[in-house]
């Protein structure tokens, strides 16, 4: 590329981002805003149809949900901290949590087609996976660290059986999505969508249709701007039942018990601290349309490195899955014992080229000026 040439991209690029339009602030086509800007008032209270904010929060402790300023994601006032460890059982319930549940217009039924935005980051002390509670005599065998968005189910007013439908969390290398077999609470797909970026918020988009007929149901995602998971169609909800966002950190019951011991009898959890575990989440949005959701975005990024074995993540509460066969998947694997190493950072190698391209044009144009005297 010539200097000219460079000089002239350098100043495309800047007034694109200049002028990249935000969400309009009354679109008719956004359902509901979930952002944690108003701190404590943004978490429970709001239930109603047409509300934005949060219904309820399902902790037991009040600094299971603290409100951040730093971290939070670009233009945002402030971020959630989520935080469980063990004994953080939530009434009647089961497994540890720290969960938002939205109002009611956020209930989805069969056939109903949303698109959804949110941002998520895991700190660097994130740990992805733990020991499994009633196998210590297999090292290999891990229960999941959690997941951060779940579509859970409600029977409308009969029995309601299974896991959650949909789970969507991280272990220690790997952005993973679970799709949950009713009958077993087991994952039927575990799909690994994107390399985990420790330190880093990532920028989510999903679009679903949701059914349990595999042949109308589907789900697509973007991370960071990169089509993760293309139409992947599938069973998304169950039979006859409704599914609801939850988000929060959700992991099993049994994950920091001092209690447990190694068949030689030194303890799973060296400490009493009950092994807390922190994740961030901000800015969520559902809407009618990506446009209401999303604003354009000026530049694309290359794909993360889908490259390395990671472990297939399993339902938060229950056992750890059997592999499964997934051709669709853009990423599939088997349980791994190994913890995969991965480095935070906040920005991407595309985006740092990026904005070295001002700075060369400036350059050029310095070198050319000089020559002309």
């Amino acid at each position: 590329m010539k200097l000219s040439q460079l000089a002239a991209a350098a100043v495309v690029f800047l007034a694109g981002s200049a002028t990249q339009p935000a969400l309009a602030a009354n679109d008719p086509n956004v359902i509901w805003r979930g952002d944690f800007d108003d701190g404590a008032g943004s978490i429970s209270g709001h239930c109603s149809v047409g509300d934005n904010g949060w219904c309820n929060a399902q902790i037991v402790r009040p600094d299971q949900i603290q409100f951040v300023s730093d971290p939070a994601f670009q233009g945002h006032g402030l971020a959630a901290r989520l935080e469980v460890k063990f004994g953080d059982i939530y009434k009647d319930t089961s497994d540890e949590r720290a969960l938002l549940s939205p109002p009611v217009s956020m209930w989805e039924d069969e056939g109903s087609e949303r698109w959804y935005r949110w941002q998520a980051m895991w700190p660097d002390g994130w740990v992805g996976d733990y020991p499994k509670w009633d196998e210590l005599m297999t090292p290999t065998s891990r229960s999941s660290a959690g997941s951060i968005v779940e579509w859970h189910h409600d029977a409308n007013g009969r029995v309601e059986t299974g896991s959650a439908p949909l789970y969507i969390g991280a272990n220690s290398s790997k952005i993973w999505m679970c799709l949950v077999d009713q009958a077993t609470s087991t994952c039927r797909a575990s799909l690994n969508l994107a390399t985990l970026l420790r330190g880093h918020w990532h920028d989510f988009v999903m679009h679903a249709k949701w059914s349990s007929d595999p042949n109308v149901g589907f789900l697509e995602m973007w991370i960071d701007g990169v089509n993760v998971l293309p139409m992947y169609r599938a069973p998304n909800k169950y039979p006859g039942m409704r599914n609801y966002l939850l988000v929060g950190l959700y992991r099993n019951g049994h994950i920091g018990d001092p209690n447990l011991v190694y068949p030689n009898g030194t303890r799973v959890y060296a400490s009493n601290d009950g092994t807390p575990g922190v994740a961030y989440v901000d800015g969520f949005i559902a809407g009618y349309t990506r446009e209401s959701v999303e604003p354009p975005v000026t530049a694309s990024q290359p794909p993360p490195d889908q490259s390395g074995d990671a472990p297939a993540p399993g339902p938060a509460p229950g056992p750890a899955p059997g592999p499964a066969s997934n051709p669709n998947s853009p990423s599939s694997s088997t349980p791994a014992s190994a913890f995969a190493s991965a480095g935070g950072c906040a920005s991407s190698g595309a985006q740092t080229a990026w904005l070295a391209v001002p700075a060369l044009a400036l350059f050029a144009i310095r070198r050319r000026r000089r020559a002309s005297v």
